[in-house]
């Protein structure tokens, strides 16, 4: 007996033990891509076949509490000498430290907490061949800079947080047709003369997420023919999102209102005609036709409808002309089929107008994605 409780005493030293220990390493290897076919209508406008993105993840966690996170996107299949279009790029770079149960560090090259598909954006997750168009003229869609902050939950059930400080936009690339988009510096080479705040609430129970956004920095870049400061020509974004899921039901919705401190000084510094206000949204349902025809399968076929209405020149700055076709509506009907949860295949319609009557058309769009 004597010798069994000392094997035991052994043992039980031996689990406590391993319990302490960093877990093993693991490595990930993941990814998602799409490829499109568009059709807008018009003589002068043929169809078009692309790879939109190919995008490989590359994981890895060094222990319980330390991982790496990165992705590698390819746009429009290659890159060419001399030619327009492709491009290679990082997504997403981060390292995460896990301090306990309601809070991670995170730094690197990190996804701007802002609206739904932003942070959420793999092909199988949304309706439609593209993204809606409200989120690349008015959320700069795919939004990534370098920043160090945290992300966690919160005492309250189901309510978490994520907030960081980043490197901020540049407004000599603003414009008035797509916004602050070409703001964004993407990690590479970025200046930290203008750093800005970032952060979202989202709030999260079976079938339902709601979510509050906001973005505010300088955006001068330290150019000192404009105002100086840190917060100089500021940029403040809030935003407000709601998915709700039941049954073979689904709504989504979406609004933002960006607001351009200075704007009148940057476009007579840059020639350009950014808005000092940007605002918009959308609204989408969709029913799995699938749990009416087919009870029992796992499979979906969503038929939906997205609305979109959002306005780049919402609000000029004096000397500036508003222009009409930035007040752009855009409705889209279709279908998405999803075999299994990774793959869809997809086909909709989507009429673009603005208030210019201005490049205003139809779209026929076909496409597969997928992740893994």
């Amino acid at each position: 007996m004597p010798a069994l409780r000392t094997s035991l005493l052994v043992l039980y030293a031996l689990v406590a033990l391993s319990a302490k220990l960093p877990a093993q390493n693991r490595t990930t290897i993941g990814g998602y891509g799409e490829i499109h076919y568009t059709n807008p209508s018009g003589p002068n406008t043929p169809a078009e076949v692309n790879v939109k993105r190919f995008v490989v993840f590359l994981g890895h966690s060094f222990s319980d509490r330390l991982a790496f996170r990165s992705e590698l996107e390819v746009e429009d299949a290659k890159i060419s000498g001399g030619t327009p279009g492709g491009e290679v790029s990082l997504e997403q770079l981060y390292i995460d430290y896990r301090l306990g149960a309601g809070a991670t560090l995170r730094t690197g090259l990190v996804l701007v907490p802002i609206g739904i598909i932003n942070e959420i954006h793999e092909p199988p997750t949304f309706n439609g061949v593209d993204r809606p168009a409200f989120d690349h003229d008015v959320i700069p869609t795919t939004w990534r800079e370098i920043g160090v902050g945290a992300q966690g939950t919160l005492p309250w059930p189901g309510l978490s947080y994520k907030t960081y400080v980043v490197s901020g936009l540049v407004a000599a690339n603003f414009g008035g047709a797509e916004g602050v988009r070409e703001g964004r510096q993407e990690g590479r080479q970025a200046t930290f003369a203008n750093p800005s705040i970032t952060g979202r609430l989202e709030y999260a129970r079976p079938g339902l997420r709601v979510g509050a956004s906001f973005w505010h920095g300088g955006t001068t870049a330290g150019d000192t023919l404009l105002p100086e400061g840190s917060f100089a020509a500021p940029l403040t974004v809030v935003a407000a999102d709601a998915r709700w899921d039941h049954g073979p039901f689904a709504v989504r919705a979406e609004a933002a209102n960006l607001t351009l401190g200075q704007a009148a000084a940057i476009n007579a510094r840059y020639g350009t005609d950014v808005g000092s206000r940007i605002a918009g949204g959308y609204v989408e349902g969709a029913v799995n036709v699938l749990q009416f025809l087919a009870r029992g399968t796992a499979q979906r076929l969503n038929l939906f409808a997205r609305h979109e209405r959002y306005d780049t020149h919402a609000r000029v700055p004096s000397g500036t002309a508003r222009n009409g076709a930035y007040d752009r509506r855009v409705t889209t009907i279709g279908l998405s089929w999803l075999p299994v949860t990774e793959v869809a295949f997809k086909a909709d319609y989507a009429f673009r107008r603005n208030r210019g009557a201005n490049g205003e058309d139809e779209v026929l769009s076909l496409g597969v994605g997928y992740r893994f």
